[in-house]
Parts: structure tokens; C-alpha cells; sequence
């Protein structure tokens, strides 16, 4: 019986220290995302300050929506940590739904069936997110309260 013990306390302390570098890697991935965020910061205003032009207009939209990705990834990063690791479904989904409306509207060379495609799966992810925040949603995990 002493031997259970003391290897189900060796096993807490692995366990331990495994969520302790696991916390440690999503600080280092949130730091470099704030790295990233500054990087696209500058790309974003480099080129809003640029002569506008059709091709130019298209860099600056895939710009803007790249920053907003990667506010989402930091905003993710953050809600893990707070959590010990747990994310909002409703995160993923919101962050899905950005990414599939980035490539929407950077996408200019598309045919119309990726366009209906990618469209229809915008709207089942809105969809599923209203159904989930209507009937499924906890209310405690709501993280815009907390921020």
C-alpha cells in the first residue's frame, strides 16, 4: 500500500510539472504572437499610408484581416492561460468564422462554386454558434466579462 502512494505522489508531481511547461509553451506562443501582432501593426499602416490602387487595396484587406487572426490567437493564448488551459468552443468558432471571411474577401480569384462553399459554411458556423449560445452556452464562460 506504501508503494501506491508514494508513485500515485510521484505521478501527481509529473503531472504537475507537465501543466507546468505546458503553461510555460502557450506564454512563449503568446509572446510571439504579440511579436507577430506588432509586425502586422506596421505592415497595416505602411500600407494605409500607400497611393491607393486595386492590387494595393487587396494587400492592405489581407493585411487588416491577418492582424485580426492573430488578435484572436493572442485573445485565445490569454483565455488558456486564465483557464489552465481550457478554450471556448465559442472562441474556435468565432476564430474559424474570421478566417473563412478572410479568405472570402481576399480570395478575388475564386469560382463561384469555392464562393458558395466557403459562404455556406460561414453561415452553419454562424448558425451553430447561435444555436450554442442560445440553448448550450454557460454563462460563466463568457469571456468578454472578464476582459
Amino acid at each position: 500500500m506504501v508503494i501506491e502512494v508514494s508513485s500515485q505522489e510521484w505521478f501527481q508531481k509529473i503531472a504537475h510539472l507537465l501543466e507546468l511547461v505546458a503553461l510555460v509553451a502557450v506564454g512563449l506562443l503568446g509572446l510571439a504572437l504579440i511579436v507577430q501582432l506588432g509586425m502586422e501593426l506596421l505592415a497595416v499602416v505602411k500600407l494605409a499610408l500607400a497611393p491607393v490602387s486595386d492590387p494595393g487595396f487587396y494587400d492592405f484587406l489581407n493585411e487588416v484581416t491577418s492582424f485580426f487572426i492573430i488578435f484572436e490567437f493572442i485573445v485565445m493564448v490569454i483565455e488558456a492561460l486564465r483557464n489552465h488551459g481550457h478554450i471556448s468552443i465559442t472562441m474556435l468558432m468565432g476564430l474559424g468564422l474570421t478566417a473563412l471571411l478572410r479568405h472570402l474577401l481576399a480570395a478575388s480569384n475564386s469560382n463561384g462554386i469555392e464562393t458558395m462553399v466557403e459562404v455556406g459554411a460561414i453561415v452553419l458556423l454562424t448558425v451553430g454558434l447561435a444555436i450554442y449560445r442560445r440553448f448550450v452556452h454557460d454563462p460563466d464562460e463568457n469571456f468578454e466579462k472578464r476582459i
